[in-house]
């Protein structure tokens, strides 16, 4: 049962992430956020090693309404989006309340809907074989906390540690911290 839990909730970022890469092609600046540009970083430590995501760090699509149910950010390693290692954060609060500047925190529970992802493509004769993925939040043992110091008209902004788990082999997540823009529709 906890396999299948798993593997509903890394779908569930993956599906995520991936709506994310594929609306980016829509964005203003031809799809092209790589760097630093325009404000937009994603870096954190993964066991001590300073890691940078800081390629097409994006948010999901600007809310239409005046309450954000969802946030969603990613980012990735290098350029090739398709190969390079990448990290993304999910969190969804359904209902009237939304989500608000404020830190949102779970520890192995479906309590919230915060997920942590760190993702590794694995690559044999320059293809694509498999993705490792470790996951934070929801999946047992683990624990994610998300703190939103900045959701405005632009993007979101924030902080972000946590433990993530693939199998028996965790990885600790601290000092993370993110300025995302949101996508851009035509």
């Amino acid at each position: 049962m906890n396999k299948l839990i798993y593997g509903i909730n890394v779908g569930r970022i993956l599906l995520g992430l991936c709506c994310i890469l594929s609306v980016q092609g829509c964005s203003k600046s031809g799809g092209s956020n790589s760097g630093n540009s325009g404000g937009a970083f994603l870096t954190c430590k993964i066991n001590g090693q300073l890691h940078q995501f800081n390629s097409k760090v994006n948010a999901n699509q600007k809310p239409v309404t005046t309450t954000v149910h969802a946030v969603v950010v990613g980012g990735w390693e290098g350029e090739d989006t398709g190969k390079a290692p990448g990290f993304g954060i999910t969190l969804t609060i359904p209902g009237t309340t939304g989500v608000k500047e404020a830190t949102y925190a779970v520890a192995g529970t479906t309590d919230l809907e915060l997920d942590g992802q760190y993702y590794i493509q694995n690559i044999q004769n320059g293809q694509v074989v498999s993705t490792t993925s470790y996951s934070g939040g929801r999946t047992a043992g683990t624990n994610f906390t998300l703190t939103i110091t900045s959701l405005t008209d632009w993007g979101v902004k924030g902080t972000f540690s946590g433990l993530l788990r693939n199998g028996d082999n965790f990885l600790t997540i601290t000092e993370g911290s993110f300025s995302a823009p949101y996508n851009s529709a035509h």
